[in-house]
């Protein structure tokens, strides 16, 4: 292939990639608030609560399941849609798949705690899923770093390769 059938190919590709790094880029700006750093003291007051909550709080379960609403479940789709394939497809479509499997485990103690249940059975609801609410937690959280590595090192491959 001669240099300028490559040169042209590659800014045809370029091209094409650019709405859907675009479109990642997006859905990752929306998630990045969602995981939470986990370090040494001092901890976010959002860290503090999570680990309340894993020692046994689950009134103190995250409730911003949001992130992972009709909205978000639609600018998947539509971003998947769009022509190519990166490495942040694979990682969305896991992330999508965790979201799919896990998301009700968590739903349903953030259900509980808002319904006021937990006044009339005195917390048995809460603890009986508290262990799935914080597996569901760990899974999707891990698989949102996963998107967000993801998307972090496709836009860093299309910066170097722009140069």
């Amino acid at each position: 292939m001669s240099a300028s059938r490559s040169a042209e190919r590659s800014l045809h590709t370029a091209e094409a990639s650019a709405p859907k790094a675009q479109a990642h880029a997006a859905i990752a700006q929306r998630l990045r608030g969602f995981p939470i750093e986990r370090g040494p003291p001092p901890r976010s007051p959002r860290a503090a609560d999570d680990e309340r909550f894993r020692l046994g709080a689950f009134w103190r379960a995250r409730s911003d399941t949001h992130h992972f609403g009709p909205d978000f479940i639609a600018r998947a789709g539509d971003t998947l849609a769009l022509p190519g394939d990166t490495r942040s497809d694979v990682a969305l479509r896991a992330l999508l798949e965790t979201v799919d499997t896990r998301l009700p485990a968590w739903q349903s103690l953030v259900d509980y705690n808002a319904s006021g249940r937990m006044r009339d059975d005195g917390g048995d609801g809460g603890r009986e899923r508290l262990p799935g609410a914080i597996a569901a937690l760990d899974a999707i959280e891990a698989a949102v770093w996963t998107y967000l590595d993801a998307v972090d090192a496709d836009a860093r491959s299309e910066e170097a390769a722009s140069r």
